[in-house]
């Protein structure tokens, strides 16, 4: 392939801009779809193992890959990947799944956007290195908005919290025709010139000059030469080639794979793989009018409270996880993991706890069913109702993003608002990540928070989950809305009834 490494390409121009890491995000996403739906793993996606060229980033290097239901066969204390981009169930010896490959695809972001490796290189020992992969934050510094948003979400420590790829597609806008800067292109383009001229010096010195033959490998002196079909002979930069390498590597059932990289699928395509559940699309128990993500609100009892719900199902077999669930309310986030205990009539799931926010704050409900009506979904569980839709947005509109500012009007317990000024960036990362940050500053205090975005439907609805400001006056508020209203947004905290009308900042 004519291009650099990812690695090269940093170290020689720097960290690239926020659209090409974006680009770079949603090229490799693309890749990891297809590994996965081929049901590998790759377990070392790297910098060095990803090539950038210009049409968008190709990854590499299946040498050790497996399948996803092969069991480990290594020696105990064995380290297979490279520790600055592995997961911590890595790290841990642990089984992995294609949500280890998305916690190196956050590790390659953050080089590409910053130069630095997340968690650091490991030159004051390994160990303290796995340390921190297993334990600290990456080091983002320098990074915001919907690239930071995008890999915090799948730097997350637990395999289940990060998205998929298809997530990640879903929440990335369109990859411009020219991902690379100026400086990186001149220099594929020198580099693609120096292949040229390797070509051109095997050709005829001249007009009617014959080209030298040559000697093929395979043929011996005195024999005629066999035709090409007799003995593969293949140029160096053949697919064929290529793909008979990958099969070396890894074995037969990858040659369809890297063919398939090489040819680069430029759809937006949500197959399988790498989701709950991890079923092919068409394949299973789920009705397939099902499939999807369903959101919308659910209330406890007459005149109970109401909450949030999100719920997005993936085909697969009963007794097999096919939905992620996502709840809030009373300013707590608490999301799920549950499998399909029956499909007809009704898609009955039973969920387990994956997160809460605030920790412990969150129970395992009951056992849930979900009825297809017409164009929506009747969600019930114990002495819970309510109508989900069809999910139409996983992020929030690009026509909304960007920042936004107004003065607050109401109280905040007994402190009056006025004169309180609100700014909200928004990002473009997939709801369920970090992609909202709010800047409160009231006299000569201002705090800082992040919120993770619930829903991008008719109302952009968040709750903030992390203090970027650890200063004493400064806390988390609750449940907030933002309404398109006209020009402008209009802001509401479901909690204390602040308001605000927003316009641009």
């Amino acid at each position: 392939m004519p291009g650099p490494t990812l690695a090269e390409t940093v170290e020689r121009h720097g960290p690239l801009p926020e659209a090409s890491v974006l680009a770079l995000a949603a090229g490799l996403a693309r890749a990891l779809q297809a590994v996965h739906a081929c049901d590998l793993i790759h377990r070392d996606l790297k910098p060095s193992n990803v090539l950038v060229t210009i049409d968008g980033p190709r990854v590499i290097d299946f040498g050790i890959v497996r399948a996803v239901d092969a069991s480990v066969a290594t020696r105990s204390g064995a380290l297979i990947g490279s520790p600055p981009f592995m997961a911590p169930e890595q790290v841990r010896g642990a089984d992995v799944t294609a949500a280890c490959d998305v916690f190196s695809l956050g590790s390659v972001l953050v080089y590409a956007a910053t130069g630095r490796r997340p968690f650091g290189s490991g030159a004051n020992g390994l160990h303290a290195l796995l340390f921190r992969v297993l334990q600290e934050p990456p080091d983002m510094e320098g990074m915001s908005g919907p690239v930071r948003a995008l890999a915090e979400s799948c730097l997350a420590k637990e395999p289940e919290r990060r998205p998929t790829p298809a997530e990640i597609l879903e929440s990335l806008p369109p990859v411009p025709d020219r991902w690379l800067p100026a400086e990186v292109l001149a220099e594929l383009g020198r580099h693609a010139a120096g292949l040229l001229a390797l070509d051109t010096a095997e050709a005829p010195a001249g007009p009617g000059a014959a080209r030298p033959r040559r000697r093929c490998r395979h043929c011996r002196p005195g024999r005629p030469h066999r035709r090409r079909d007799e003995h593969a002979v293949a140029r160096p930069a053949s697919r064929a080639l290529v793909a008979a390498g990958a099969a070396a590597a890894v074995g037969t059932v990858a040659v369809g794979l890297v063919i398939a990289l090489l040819d680069g699928d430029r759809t937006n395509a949500t197959g399988s793989g790498g989701g709950a559940g991890g079923g092919a699309a068409g394949r299973g128990d789920v009705p397939a009018d099902m499939v999807g993500t369903w959101d919308g609100s659910v209330q406890e009892g007459e005149g109970g409270m109401w909450r949030h719900h999100r719920v997005t199902l993936v085909q697969g077999e009963l007794g097999a996880d096919v939905a992620r669930i996502r709840t809030t309310g009373a300013n707590q986030i608490c999301e799920y993991a549950a499998t399909m205990t029956s499909a007809s009539p009704s898609v009955s799931l039973r969920p387990r706890l994956t997160r809460s926010i605030p920790p412990g704050q969150c129970e395992v409900p009951p056992s849930q069913s979900m009825t297809l009506n017409e164009a929506d979904v009747h969600w019930t569980a114990q002495g819970m109702s309510g109508t989900l839709a069809r999910a139409k947005h996983e992020s929030v509109p690009a026509e909304l993003r960007g920042s936004w500012s107004g003065t607050a009007l109401g109280l905040t317990a007994t402190v009056p608002t006025q004169g309180m000024r609100r700014r909200f960036d928004i990002g473009g990362g997939a709801v369920g990540t970090e992609s909202i940050k709010i800047t409160t500053t009231v006299g000569d205090l201002t705090c800082e928070s992040t919120a993770m975005l619930i829903s991008a439907e008719k109302q952009i609805h968040f709750i903030p989950i992390r203090l970027l400001t650890q200063t004493a006056g400064c806390v988390l508020g609750g449940e907030q809305l933002l309404t398109p209203s006209g020009v402008g947004l209009a802001w509401e905290d479901m909690e204390t009834s602040e308001s605000a009308n927003l316009q641009r900042s």
